[in-house]
């Protein structure tokens, strides 16, 4: 039957237009975590049924087209429309870009834009029109069509996929890169459909598509649909990377979620429970009730009761009451100035022993407090490594949004907000898109300054700005009688590197990171200079850490793995009374900040996660912590004493992978030994099982 035959050629084109479509969001998938034939197959699923509809419609408007012009003009009008799109579409993006890098002025970009976008428009159809009419005069001396329709669909599609490959390695903007994505995964579906619409499929391939293109195109949507409903961990890599398969994808999710507690049960939805709003990934977790109520399989045994006070707690035990702190027993806690050094690793810092002198303020500081050895982020990801600076709480444990950038609930009882209520008077500056107010970031402070409102963080300079608004904001608190925490994020040394006058520490990746690492330390060093002219010197405790480290070429990158490159980190803490020293104990984590805060302010630390660290800043170096945790999408980390259990899921399903090392003998982590201890293995197994992931 003509029909049957007519859906299968359209099923059959478009699994070829799905298939080439669905190549950025594979990309993305990959860079995010899945796999790239994963992405593949989910985002051609995706896409196909849209394909198919529109080939189909398509295919009979140019039938009808055909019939009233005659049988040759449509295939070059189609292919002239396709080049049109395809050229203006990527110049557009190529002109965004650029305005977006040179200025940061939005209604002269705009303008700009409006002018410029017209010209390359009307380019494009210029351009389009000489070369449709001089493949025709090539047609005419004799070349096939098909290689001119080729060469068409190549010079259309391919300044797009150009477009489209930057896109396939994220950004900190997450959303506004989520939509320049899909945009482009759009325009190239766009102008892949409108070329092979106006393909003519010979006899042959006309009935083995009548006889196989239908069941092949429903053998790779149930395959898909399949594979994302089983695999929630390829979903969340998929939603990460962005474009129009993942956005499809959440739309169907939405769809499904019937309880609108913004999340699904299908389409790679992880809601365990669509009649109980209170039940889905994310969800605040109460241990011990007998509900999962984060939908990861597991109801966490009920917290024990704290220790007295000067134990230690393993990193992650959940603090169910105060914590009384013997060493500062006065009503009105010191200063607190939290300085965070994003991406900044230990090993690359003078204050940690490198040979270049990199971090001479710290250093100072060090030899006026404890320096810890070994001290750990939370992740090697920015959001699991900074969330819980706000939130005292691993991210996992931290109600908030599914976005890749989460916005933080307003449910979350902040630091600041902590700190607030004991009488303390609270700003903070920032220096990354994600840690803004519209993200929930700012809860609890009094005043909350944002330094990338200067300079694009990951293109230009934010450091001097944030120092800047640093000393107002302690200038304007200084007049209150109250206690100041301070929290300022210093962004510099994450990507991209750039020279900075006087700092000059060689050639290459690794030169470029130690001058901006020295670059963040020289921020440092005017925040504290600030400080010692203030009347308040004295009483200032401060507390300098790094968020996560950082790869330089050793591994995959940070945010990928949980190597020592990747979460070990500076942590100097120095307050008025410190018994200056150095922890070279058990490993501490990032995640203990919070309740270290917190016993500094003699506040409240029920519902917060990690361990004080003030007996070790007291002067008791034989203090011991407890395990230490670390998470990325695809792995764990649990440290204890001198052993590092690595657990990552291998691409095969069901998978589960162990690399052990004694990172104090082998900090380069060259030497597996899970094979030669077992028993440690399976010690260190345990202490993770149960957790949920970071």
């Amino acid at each position: 039957m003509p029909w049957v035959t007519r859906i299968g050629e359209a099923c059959l084109l478009a699994l070829c237009v799905a298939a080439f479509s669905a190549v950025p969001t594979a990309l993305r998938t990959a860079r995010s975590g899945g796999s790239f034939p994963e992405g593949l197959l989910v985002g051609a699923a995706v896409l196909l049924p849209i394909l198919i509809v529109s080939l189909v419609l398509a295919r009979a408007a140019g039938r009808g087209f055909r019939s009233v012009v005659g049988q040759t003009s449509p295939r070059t009008a189609v292919l002239g429309i396709a080049l049109w799109i395809g050229l203006a579409l990527s110049g557009l993006a190529l002109l965004g870009a650029v305005l977006k890098a040179t200025t940061h002025h939005r209604g002269l970009g705009g303008a700009t834009f409006g002018v410029l976008a017209a010209v390359i428009v009307i380019a494009a159809a210029v351009v389009s029109h000489r070369l449709v009419s001089f493949g025709q005069r090539l047609v005419a001396r004799g070349v096939r069509p098909w290689i001119l329709a080729a060469v068409g669909a190549l010079i259309g599609v391919l300044p797009l996929l150009v477009v489209a490959a930057p896109l396939a390695r994220g950004a900190s903007d997450e959303s506004a890169s989520a939509v320049r994505a899909a945009i482009v995964d759009g325009a190239i579906a766009l102008v892949a459909s409108a070329l092979v619409a106006s393909f003519d499929v010979s006899a042959y391939a006309g009935r083995l598509a009548g006889t196989w293109g239908v069941p092949l195109a429903a053998i790779v949507m149930i395959a898909g649909f399949a594979r994302v409903e089983s695999s929630p961990m390829l979903s969340r890599a998929m939603r990460s990377g962005g474009g129009l398969p993942a956005t499809l994808l959440g739309a169907l999710e939405a769809w499904t979620d019937r309880d609108h507690d913004g999340a699904g049960a299908h389409f790679g939805g992880s809601d365990c429970d669509e009649g109980d709003p209170a039940r889905h990934a994310g969800a605040v977790e109460i241990p011990g009730d007998g509900i999962d109520q984060d939908c990861d399989g597991i109801d966490p045994p009920a917290a024990r009761p704290p220790p007295s006070a000067g134990s230690a707690l393993p990193v992650g035990t959940l603090h169910t009451a105060p914590v009384a702190v013997a060493s500062h027993p006065a009503a009105k806690g010191p200063d607190i100035v939290l300085v965070t050094l994003d991406t900044v690793r230990a090993d690359r810092t003078s204050a940690y022993g490198y040979a270049k002198d990199t971090t001479p303020t710290l250093a100072a500081l060090a030899r006026r407090g404890v320096l810890f050895a070994r001290a750990y982020a939370t992740g090697s990801d920015t959001q699991r490594a900074l969330a819980p600076l706000v939130s005292g709480r691993r991210l996992s444990q931290t109600p908030h949004d599914h976005r890749e950038w989460p916005t933080l609930s307003s449910e979350v009882d902040t630091l600041a907000e902590r700190l607030k209520r004991a009488g303390y008077a609270t700003a903070a500056v920032t220096s990354f898109t994600w840690l803004s107010a519209e993200r929930g970031f700012a809860q609890g402070f009094d005043r909350f300054e944002t330094a990338y409102a200067a300079a694009h963080p990951e293109r230009g300079v934010t450091g001097p700005a944030a120092v800047e608004m640093a000393g107002r904001a302690l200038a304007e608190l200084s007049a209150e009688d109250k206690p100041i925490f301070l929290w300022v994020h210093l962004f510099d040394a994450h990507e991209l590197y750039l020279e900075h006058a006087g700092i000059d520490f060689g050639r290459g990746r690794g030169g470029a990171y130690d001058g901006e690492v020295a670059f963040v330390d020289r921020q440092l060093g005017a925040i504290v200079e600030a400080v010692a002219r203030g009347p308040r010197a004295a009483r200032t405790a401060w507390i300098v850490h790094g968020s996560n480290g950082e790869q330089l070429g050793e591994r995959r990158g940070h945010g990928r793995d949980l190597s020592e490159e990747s979460i070990r980190v500076p942590l100097v803490i120095a307050t008025p009374d410190a018994v200056p020293a150095r922890y070279d104990g058990a490993a501490v984590s990032t995640l203990d900040i919070v309740p270290t805060v917190l016993a500094l302010a003699a506040a409240p630390l029920d519902g917060v996660q990690g361990t004080s660290l003030l007996p070790a800043v007291g002067g008791d170096l034989s203090w011991h912590h407890g395990p230490v945790f670390a998470w990325t999408r695809r792995r764990a980390a649990v440290l204890d004493g001198p052993l590092k259990l690595l657990v990552f899921e291998r691409k095969r399903r069901g998978a589960t992978a162990y690399e052990l090392f004694d990172v104090a003998a082998d900090p380069s982590e060259t030497n597996d030994l899970a094979s030669d201890r077992p028993d440690d293995v399976s010690r260190l197994t345990k202490l993770i099982e149960g957790l949920d992931q970071g």
